[in-house]
């Protein structure tokens, strides 16, 4: 009978985020000469998922279990429409349907599984953030870098006299109209410092303060969900550091970039965050204190304890910007770390 019956499921979106409905289109194609009476199909999500449009629905085992009711025609098509809305981050993935059909002769019911390929990503729901600025634009720059100075063509900041070598179409024809000679457009300089942006991921649970840390986890998650589209929206450049282990190293580490598709990157790591192993957070900033170049250090903590302000002390010291968004609190708070000269001239954190 497998050969003859074919299940068809079409979803009009992949991504999407917590309570966005998904619409689901299900065709199940029978081509033998033989009608389908009675026939329900068994479908299980997470429970997380409500699902509208089914015949049944119901909550068993921590799962969300659908049934369906079709009636196919011999060598004909029936469709179903769902509309299914996850509330959790996560995956939602599914691999197969089971069929039930009611026999033609009074046999025993035929039970057949359908083989489906569905996977729907669902992104961490953003937290709302406090005003965040770590470093402003300079036309000559704020890091230590042997990469040349890059011209940002939408931002003109005069003329001059044209040198041989000069690209024809940066030429202001307006300006050499009026000198009579060639006038070349002159453009700032792109000089973002790319952020250095850290999540501080506690362990599941902790046996000596016999204390679960997913829902802390979670508004981490968020908040790191939400500076990825602060910095997309902005076109910041940054790096990801998370306290988690990554295959071959100590901690996760995603390299700078911007645009679309290191922000996709960034999001959909975070909605796949599940089963971890955590790594100090001292490990990461360590590796930080060690850079040659002063750095724009944005850490996501759910604990700020005295070992960690030591840490960020040293930073400072070394010229870094580091700013810190605590999570420890209902409301997100902003700390800032700068530094300064004291009355004998030496350069102290505050």
């Amino acid at each position: 009978m497998r050969r003859w019956v074919k299940l068809e499921w079409i979803a009009d979106q992949s991504r999407v985020m917590p309570g966005t409905p998904v619409r689901v289109t299900i065709r199940l194609h029978n081509s033998s000469w033989l009608p389908l009476p009675a026939t329900w199909l068994r479908i299980t999500l997470p429970e997380h998922v409500t699902v509208e449009g089914a015949d049944e629905v119901r909550q068993t085992k921590q799962r969300t279990v659908v049934r369906l009711r079709l009636d196919v025609p011999f060598r004909q098509s029936v469709e179903r429409v769902l509309t299914l809305t996850p509330h959790v981050r996560g995956v939602v993935w599914l691999t197969e349907v089971h069929s039930d059909s009611l026999p033609l002769f009074g046999d025993e019911v035929s039970q057949l599984s359908l083989p489906v390929s569905f996977s729907l990503l669902v992104y961490p729901l953003p937290l709302p953030l406090p005003p965040i600025q770590l470093a402003d634009t300079e036309p000559d720059g704020s890091r230590l870098s042997a990469q040349r100075q890059q011209e940002d063509v939408t931002f003109q900041r005069g003329v001059r006299a044209y040198i041989p070598g000069d690209r024809f179409k940066h030429i202001h024809w307006k300006a050499t109209a009026k000198t009579g000679s060639l006038e070349t457009r002159l453009f700032e300089h792109t000089s973002h410092p790319d952020w250095r942006i850290i999540g501080h991921i506690l362990p599941s649970y902790e046996p000596s303060q016999q204390r679960y840390n997913d829902a802390i986890n979670e508004r981490t998650i968020s908040c790191l969900a939400a500076l990825s589209i602060l910095c997309r929206k902005r076109s910041y450049g940054y790096e990801l550091f998370l306290s988690v282990k990554q295959r071959g190293r100590e901690y996760y580490h995603l390299p700078a970039g911007s645009g679309k598709n290191h922000h996709l990157h960034v999001m959909t790591q975070l909605a796949q965050m599940h089963h971890y192993v955590t790594t100090p957070l001292a490990v990461i900033l360590r590796r930080l204190e060690g850079s040659a170049s002063r750095e724009a250090i944005l850490l996501v903590t759910p604990r700020f304890d005295r070992d960690l302000e030591q840490s960020i002390d040293r930073l400072v010291r070394r010229g870094h910007t580091v700013a810190v968004l605590d999570l420890s609190e209902d409301q997100l708070l902003l700390r800032r770390f700068e530094t300064g000269r004291s009355a004998n001239g030496r350069r102290v954190a505050r």
